[in-house]
């Protein structure tokens, strides 16, 4: 493939979705390093790529956001879209890869000239794309996998699979800051932060793949009296209900961090953590990318397609392999549950707290040999 002078990325989904497409953006500028990269993503995504040295620009589209202007004023609203579109047309963009799955964002970047458009047709929802290859959703591999494809499709091979969140000295000093203020010396005192919701992407259905809390406060307990660990409970302001309730089912003091933080912030401190144990879902990769160990539980969802990526020792999935309905989340579709969550309600405390037991005494075992 020639070099373009300009490529869009176009992706709207969520973190962990936007943290999977990194290893892309390191192919395409290793690939292209004298292109002008652009990125279209979401308000809460951007934060995610605020600090990619790999991107150029990145243009904001917030649905809900647009929205809510458009109710206020439809002239608002109207002056809203146009700015964006005159910002991504200024730029000239001869190839946009799409990745958004559907028809919406290929028809107004032919709209706007873009010569090529590369993506995934699914559901022959790609016909507006005039470069693609037909997918019926993610299944059986990991969503890098699937993007690893497309580049192949497009003559560029994905070698440095590792995903990348940078973040900014400012995000490293308020962490540090923060540990200190309270006492805390990660060199010291091993820091394990639990995660019990998992994030806002799912909505009303976000409860349906929660580990429950019961089981996140005797994980907590169980590391404290085992390996001395200081537990710290992170989650969004939306889920400061659930840290406080596991919080109060601990008989260990805890310290609840839901809703205190920035994302930038909140990555700062994950990267301070000896473990970290959640559900899945965008704090799982956010941990990843900053290369903390990981224990995650998985109800609905095939950890072989979301799940820790790239695989390895130090992230540990936990989940029902033997229940025949599960991962039943296909599509990109929860379906109603006959099984009362049967995939998560039956996952004891047991597992997790060994597979933490195991990366915690690792770490310990690598700190002693590294002196």
């Amino acid at each position: 493939m020639r070099q373009p002078a300009s490529i869009l990325i176009v992706n709207p989904f969520g973190i962990g979705d936007v943290l999977f497409t990194t290893p892309l953006i390191r192919a395409l500028r290793a690939a292209f390093p004298n292109s002008f990269l652009g990125y279209l993503c979401n308000r809460r995504t951007e934060r995610i790529l605020r600090h990619n040295t790999h991107l150029n620009r990145l243009f904001v589209y917030e649905k809900d956001e647009l929205i809510e202007r458009w109710r206020r004023s439809p002239w608002e609203g109207m002056g809203q879209l146009s700015s964006l579109i005159r910002h991504i047309r200024r730029n000239r963009f001869d190839l946009a890869i799409d990745l958004s799955l559907g028809e919406r964002y290929s028809f107004f970047l032919a709209l706007l000239g873009v010569a090529r458009r590369i993506g995934f047709n699914y559901r022959n929802r790609g016909r507006f794309l005039n470069e693609s290859f037909s997918i019926d959703g993610y299944h059986d591999e990991h969503v890098v996998d699937y993007y690893r494809r497309l580049l192949r499709f497009m003559g560029i091979h994905l070698k440095e699979v590792s995903l990348e969140l940078g973040v900014s000295p400012e995000d490293e000093e308020w962490a540090r800051q923060w540990l200190h203020a309270r006492g805390l010396d990660e060199d010291t005192t091993p820091l394990v932060g639990i995660v019990p919701a998992g994030g806002v992407s799912w909505g009303v259905d976000a409860s349906f793949r929660r580990w429950g809390f019961e089981e996140f406060a005797a994980v907590g307990d169980a590391l404290v009296d085992r390996y001395g660990v200081r537990v710290l409970l992170f989650g969004e302001p939306a889920d400061a209900t659930v840290c406080r309730t596991v919080a109060r089912l601990m008989t260990s003091s805890t310290i609840d961090a839901s809703g205190q933080t920035t994302l930038g912030q909140f990555v700062s401190l994950l990267a301070r953590l000896r473990l970290v144990i959640c559900n899945d879902g965008g704090p799982l990769h956010l941990a990843v990318s900053q290369g903390v160990p990981t224990v995650s539980v998985f109800g609905p969802v095939d950890p072989r397609v979301y799940g820790p990526y790239p695989p390895s020792e130090r992230h540990v999935v936990i989940y029902h392999d033997e229940l025949p309905c599960r991962p039943c989340y296909h599509q990109f579709k929860l379906p109603p549950c006959p099984y009362e969550r049967a995939c998560l309600t039956t996952l004891k405390p047991y597992d997790v707290i060994e597979a933490c037991g195991r990366l915690l005494a690792e770490h310990e075992h690598d700190r002693l040999v590294s002196r």
